[in-house]
């Protein structure tokens, strides 16, 4: 009698993602997350759209203030932070069932056994949580239906934006727990180290906000703070890299840490050459970094003849900035000219001075409070004023560049009265949770 033949490795990866993600979908924690999803994106989005509604009757009676009314910051934005709420603090206890329940059960070791290297193993699992993340969708892909029924506008470039945010937050969570579930014992343990990191990354951002020095910068690479470029519509090639480099290393250290059978010195080893690699990389983006601004009012790009100016600099120019961290016209000057300048200018830059100061208003009695020095090719200028429009005519001066504007169209805003109907709060309040709780009940019943 012939022996039967071994599934080959593509059909028995195929046989283990299709495990894992029935697995999932049997968890009464994955359907609980999804209701709850479901009524916090309801609720965020029904808010949004009477706070954009409220704001839209006032542009209709102050034509200028149209401007100012962006759908991404008025309506997608505010309906997104309920995935940011659940991905922080919901998903990690999804997340790290993918390794800690097979510790616990044994089925790591026989899994450890076929003829899959490790990598692949966790490869699979995080592919099932990419089924995850698709599913979670339903809830904000209801919400764009619903504001495209509305006659609410939608700009597919920063829609498309955001959601890549928040796609790469899930991974990068995703490969914590996964991380977390490796090294530890128990359940609850890996949850608690997963949720450290990420309550940490939020904490970090909200501490560094107005502060210099280590803290400031350590802030810049919080999870938090990266994302929230994406929700402003500016892909940045720095903060892309920032989640792939922390998902890939937390799934080289899950990778690393997954046989129990290796020595810990060997898992040490090869964890700090993981560090250095994954550092490497990172480097690598962040010393070539690259930007694109996908926003329709393009707000946080210069004119396109100021930015072909300000590329043409091929000195160092230095701003000295006369401004205590903390000071609100230093952060409104990051956001509406720096920031645009560091993008522009090869080779910028910026010192702050009054850094150290111990409060803003023993600052303001110094004269130079709120100077700012300009210094290029060997020539000097100063002004107080932090008028985008003569910052660039200073810096234009000391370069020697007369620059004529390029003709742009004016961004008029999309404003819009609308008003949450009764069916679309039944569908979040009701329909969909309910269709969560069937799917869950079905799942238990072991019919997926």
């Amino acid at each position: 009698m012939p022996l039967p033949e071994e599934p080959s490795k593509q059909a028995l990866a195929r046989s283990i993602l299709s495990q894992e993600i029935r697995g999932l979908l049997v968890s009464p924690a994955l359907w609980g997350m999804f209701i709850i999803l479901s009524l916090l994106v309801g609720y965020s989005f029904f808010q949004a759209v009477n706070l954009f509604g409220q704001a839209s009757r006032t542009a209709a009676t102050y034509p200028e203030l149209a401007a100012g009314m962006t759908p991404l910051d008025g309506i997608f934005v505010p309906t997104f932070g309920a995935y940011y709420l659940c991905q922080t603090m919901l998903l990690p206890f999804i997340a790290i069932r993918l390794i800690g329940l097979d510790k616990q059960s044994g089925a790591l070791k026989l899994l450890l056994q076929l003829p899959l290297s490790p990598s692949a193993l966790c490869g699979l699992k995080v592919s099932a949580m990419g089924f995850v993340y698709l599913v979670a969708l339903l809830p904000a892909a209801s919400a764009l239906i619903l504001w495209h029924m509305m006659g609410g506008y939608i700009y597919p470039p920063e829609t498309a934006a955001l959601l890549a945010g928040h796609g790469l937050y899930f991974l990068a969570v995703v490969t914590i727990a996964m991380f977390a579930g490796a090294i530890s014992d128990s359940l609850p343990t890996a949850a608690m180290l997963c949720l450290a990191v990420t309550l940490g990354s939020w904490v970090l951002d909200f501490a560094a906000v107005g502060q210099s020095g280590f803290l400031g910068a350590l802030g810049a690479f919080s999870m938090t703070n990266r994302l929230r470029q994406f929700e402003n519509g500016l892909l940045a090639t720095n903060s892309i890299a920032t989640f792939l480099c922390i998902s890939l290393f937390f799934f080289l250290l899950t990778v690393i840490w997954l046989h129990p059978g290796r020595p810990l010195r060997m898992k040490l080893g090869r964890s700090c050459v993981a560090f250095v690699v994954v550092f490497c990389m990172g480097g690598i983006a962040f010393l070539f970094p690259a930007y694109m601004d996908v926003t329709q009012n393009q707000r946080h790009s210069l004119n396109p003849a100021d930015s072909r100016a300000l590329h043409t600099l091929d000195k160092q120019l230095t701003l000295t900035i006369h401004l205590d961290p903390q000071d609100s016209r230093l952060t409104d000057l990051k956001h509406t000219i720096l920031a645009k300048l560091r993008r522009s200018v090869p080779k910028l830059k910026l010192i702050y001075p009054e850094s150290t100061s111990s409060s803003i208003f023993s600052a303001a009695e110094n004269d130079t409070y709120g100077l700012i020095e300009y210094s290029y090719n060997g020539h000097q200028d100063q002004s107080y004023s932090n008028s985008r429009q003569e910052m660039l005519g200073i810096i234009y001066a000391l370069a020697g560049l007369k620059v004529i504007p390029d003709p742009v169209p004016t961004y008029n805003g999309h404003p819009l009265e609308a008003h949450v109907s009764t069916g679309s709060k039944w569908w979040f309040y009701c329909l969909l949770p309910g269709l969560f709780l069937c799917a869950g009940v079905y799942g238990r019943k072991g019919k997926w």
